[in-house]
């Protein structure tokens, strides 16, 4: 029943992105369907949420049978449009251990790390599988919360507002997004009972979704053998490994918005269906964490930017604008509903006391440079961007946002007795950075890229008569 669980939402978002990617042709089908998983549960919490809203009884019965019939619709118009499902799976890394024009050190190579990310990933699945649900954090605004709602088919409502989500029995912050929490109640209604072990076993499929995608991508960007040494790299992060099998929200976070960031990548080279993608998950991000819109504010104000500058072009549609704003709106009932009812952002137990103390900054700093929790990813990614200096518009329209983002962060530390009196500092410092960890390696990608096309250039001849 857990495969169910988790096949139900791909689905329906493997459906979802047919019909928005019906006349794109690069995607492969594991593309799709890495780009699926996140997207189909997050509509799913959604429209449960939703559904709570409504009163209606968090039970199997009600969600899969509203489920069933969004994709059974979604089916039929993709029968009736002629819309194909996805064109045929690629094989390129297979073919590329195949092809006899391969070098064997290249061969063994690739086959050496292709199965360093298989045992890794396999390793965090059956952690994952013998693990119940055991960091506090965790357990007490994730967790507690999920069991609640579970037992009781609701969203617990029916009390004062400061009261909501279970804040009145339980020790949790009621103001919480509830991506998370819901996840887990929909995969206790699967099961048949809320198994601590089994509810959080989404956590690892986001990062395998995330890991084929960011792999997927790399590889068009650079190369094969590049986007596997660096999908390693990235794999190595301990701390990823610690979220992958708990029931944290810090992972589906850096997922979304990671996908966000490489919809705009796509759009603004010209595929717009990417912009409603771009806007379905960052509206997913939205209703996963507080922090998202310090990340996804600045991406559309990007998005803006680049459409203002391209107007008289026409290269960007109006609609594709519009699109992007309207898939937005899928946030709009959890930030009406929450600001309604003044339920506020972040921590209850947070106290915004400000004071101004700018060594915090350098703080942060030898922690990203101590490889504690990271890589080299810190380290490479400042001495490329040096190196590369000058910029395409388009990698300065995708670092703009994730700078933003981490710049926010650190003003918080800067400027908050809370932050810069040391409570769990390095828990949330560490949290923080790993929600973009993702997008840096992703944007390390693209500089590598810039530096292989500039030293293809320079070895290029330079009489244009031998050209």
């Amino acid at each position: 029943m857990t495969v169910a669980a988790l096949a139900l939402p791909t689905i329906l978002g493997l459906l979802v992105i047919s019909v928005v990617l019906r006349n794109e042709t690069e995607s492969s089908f594991a593309m799709r369907l890495s780009l699926a998983y996140p997207l189909g549960m997050g509509l799913l919490t959604m429209q449960m949420f939703l559904l709570a809203l409504m009163r209606v009884p968090l039970r199997l019965g009600y969600v899969a049978s509203l489920i069933a019939i969004e994709i059974v619709g979604l089916f039929l118009l993709i029968r009736e449009k002629k819309i194909g499902l996805t064109r045929m799976p690629s094989f390129g890394l297979f073919n590329e251990i195949a092809s006899a024009d391969v070098r064997w050190s290249r061969k063994i190579l690739v086959i050496g790390l292709t199965a360093i990310i298989v045992v890794k990933i396999g390793s965090i699945f059956v952690e994952t599988y013998l693990r119940p649900i055991f960091a506090w954090d965790s357990f007490a605004n994730w967790s507690a919360g999920a069991k609640a709602f579970y037992y009781s088919h609701s969203l617990l409502l029916d009390t004062d507002p400061q009261d909501f989500f279970g804040k009145g029995i339980l020790d949790r912050n009621a103001n919480y997004p509830p991506h998370n929490p819901l996840m887990q109640v929909w995969m206790g209604l699967w099961i048949g009972h809320f198994n601590e072990v089994l509810v959080k076993f989404w956590s690892p499929v986001y990062l395998l979704a995330m890991s084929v995608y960011l792999y997927a991508i790399m590889a068009r960007e650079t190369s094969r053998l590049i986007a596997l040494s660096m999908l390693v790299l990235f794999l190595s992060s301990p701390l990823i490994s610690v979220h992958a099998i708990e029931a944290y929200s810090d992972l589906p976070l850096s997922v979304y918005l990671l996908f966000s960031l490489i919809m705009f990548l796509f759009a603004m080279r010209g595929e717009h269906e990417y912009w409603v993608l771009m806007g379905l998950y960052s509206a997913e991000a939205l209703f996963t964490k507080d922090e998202a819109p310090f990340f996804v504010i600045p991406l559309v104000l990007a998005a803006i930017t680049f459409y203002w500058q391209n107007r008289k072009q026409g290269l960007v549609p109006r609609k594709a604008v519009v699109a992007l704003f309207a898939s937005l709106l899928l946030a709009a009932p959890w930030f009406i509903f929450k600001l309604s009812h003044h339920l506020g952002f972040g921590a209850d137990y947070i106290k915004l006391k400000w004071t101004v103390q700018p060594q915090i900054a350098w703080r942060v700093v030898m922690m990203l440079l101590s490889f504690r929790n990271f890589n080299v990813f810190f380290f490479i990614f400042p001495l490329l961007l040096m190196l590369t200096w000058r910029q395409s518009k388009e990698f300065i329209f995708l670092f703009v946002p994730m700078l933003c983002y981490a710049l926010f962060f650190m003003l918080v530390y800067s400027l908050t007795e809370f932050y810069a009196g040391g409570l769990m500092f390095n828990t949330a410092v560490f949290r923080n950075i790993m929600s973009y960890y993702p997008i840096i390696c992703l944007l390390t990608s693209l500089l590598i890229k810039t530096v292989m096309m500039s030293g293809n250039e320079a070895l290029a001849p330079k009489n244009k008569c031998i050209q």
